[in-house]
């Protein structure tokens, strides 16, 4: 660390809410205070479900603003983190050619089954690295194709979501490596966008913008933005990791002599994986539904998506209506404690619970229709979800193990789900080893730690990570009824398959 103490401000755009943070590097040591925060929902038109981009945009100007009016108007950097796979298209006089689609919008509905047909699964993870999956950016295009969409006409660049909000902030057009590799349009091994793959989607390679690495400067900020914020002019702009996920592991506080480990971005999502040096490409990684997405510092990290946080989230929800009082994760912990153990198999990312209208509902009537006891209240209900995530940890890790080349000894947490130390000491229990929970707003700290790599702050991902747990206070979990957990995910499996196969 050098010099006296350094400021930077940190904009974190997620699916549901967006947030801007003071990052303060001083001695070593990192604190980080919440400016302004504003939801961020899909905004539907008709059949179509967009991103509201210049709402959004105004929103980040207004907590710059309250930036400058709280903390003075100069800063040592800004980064901008969303998340991943959409994307914004401009035309020759880089205007939106219309609002983004939201990666949940239908038109993309069986666009999946005809892309396979014109580039085989295997193919695309073998060129790619990543799932084929139908939120993926080369899905979406495909679709624009295939329906003839008359904005690809006028079309000139494509700029992945954080990459458009950093050009509205400066005025420069590229693409920041983590969140290219979302696409499924990046190659990993030529570390260039997949020029063969976009011609045979029917996509124009001119479109995609030069690849930079996490932590490059993009310039200052745009002279509107100066005039329009009260920001210092000559404030840099940063392409941090800005993919939400690759921020957040990035901050993950490993233990300088720690063995194998795996990681958990927990929230509504679970994202569970390792890092590696280089991509695993492989039929195994592919059976069990493993993506290869960029990291920091030229890392990868190997992950699969999970169902997380989501349930209780919807669960949430219905309580609140069915009893009209204020219940809060805190109650919602407290009762699935004290419920009784192992009495309800789920299979989290089963599809009834993708998006269901009442979530207790549908957990009560897949309770059902496997023949199990239904959960009636709180604690059986949300036991039943913290247990069945523990069991999916535990699967994943498995498949994690099978592929990795040296013995997963313990398991990080980050993120906001970190904050729920029952579900990560059932985690431990289910898994047979540590758990180290937190901190909670890593994608924060990360973003804010790449931004302080690029000011010469910080020059090792050792010492990013360092820095956080110097900052942060994290919590361990140690494996508890270790045989109970053992006999009770041998039913669990018993279950998945039957849900599986039948």
């Amino acid at each position: 660390m050098k010099g006296s103490a350094k400021r930077f401000l940190g904009i974190d755009l997620g699916a549901s809410s967006g947030r801007i943070f003071l990052g303060t590097l001083e001695n070593g040591r990192l604190s980080i205070s919440k400016i302004y925060g504003f939801p961020n929902q899909g905004v539907q038109i008709f059949n179509g479900l967009y991103w509201d981009t210049p709402r959004l945009f105004e929103e980040v100007k207004k907590g710059l603003r309250v930036a400058v009016e709280n903390h003075g108007s100069s800063f040592n950097g800004i980064g901008v983190d969303t998340w991943g796979v959409s994307f914004a298209l401009l035309d020759n006089q880089n205007d939106l050619v219309g609002l983004p689609r939201h990666y949940r919008d239908r038109r993309a509905d069986g666009m999946l089954e005809k892309l396979v047909k014109k580039v085989p699964a295997d193919e695309l993870f073998r060129r790619t690295g990543i799932q084929p999956l139908q939120i993926n950016t080369s899905t979406q295009l495909f679709t624009m194709v295939e329906t003839r969409s008359p904005q690809l006409q006028v079309t000139e660049k494509l700029l992945m979501m954080p990459d458009y909000f950093n050009f509205l902030l400066t005025g420069v057009t590229c693409s920041e490596y983590t969140v290219a590799t979302t696409s499924q349009l990046y190659d990993p091994f030529r570390r260039d966008w997949a020029s063969d793959l976009v011609k045979r989607l029917g996509l124009n390679v001119g479109w995609f913008q030069k690849i930079i690495e996490p932590g490059a400067a993009l310039g200052r900020i745009h002279e509107t933005v100066e005039e329009q914020t009260g920001l210092d002019l000559e404030t840099p702009v940063i392409a941090i990791a800005s993919h939400d996920t690759a921020a957040a592991v990035a901050a993950v506080p490993v233990e300088e002599d720690v063995g194998g480990w795996a990681y958990i971005s927990s929230g509504t999502w679970s994202l569970m994986g390792v890092e590696l040096e280089r991509p695993l490409i492989s039929e195994e990684a592919l059976r069990y539904g493993l993506s290869n997405e960029g990291g920091v510092f030229g890392t990868v990290r190997l992950l699969k998506n999970i169902i997380g946080l989501w349930l209780v989230q919807k669960a949430l929800e219905q309580w609140k209506l069915e009893r009209d009082a204020e219940i809060t994760y805190d109650d919602i912990e407290r009762q699935a404690e004290q419920a009784e153990p192992f009495a309800h198999f789920i299979v989290p990312d089963s599809s009834v619970f993708l998006n269901p209208e009442n979530m207790v509902d549908a957990i009560q009537k897949y309770c059902r229709a496997s023949e199990q006891e239904v959960p009636r209240d709180i604690g059986s209900v949300s036991r039943s979800i913290f247990e069945g995530l523990a069991f999916r940890y535990r699967q994943t890790l498995e498949q994690l193990q099978d592929v990795s080349e040296k013995p997963i000894e313990s398991i990080y947490v980050v993120g906001g789900g970190s904050k729920n130390s029952l579900l990560y000491q059932f985690t431990s229990n289910a898994t047979g080893l540590p758990v180290n929970a937190g901190p909670s707003e890593a994608t924060v700290a990360g973003n804010i730690l790449m931004q302080a790599a690029a000011a010469g702050e910080i020059d090792s991902l050792k010492a990013l990570r360092e820095t956080v747990k110097k900052s942060f206070n994290i919590k361990s979990f140690r494996p508890m009824m270790s045989s109970e957990w053992e006999e009770a995910y041998k039913r669990y499996l018993r279950h998945y398959e039957q849900q599986r196969t039948g």
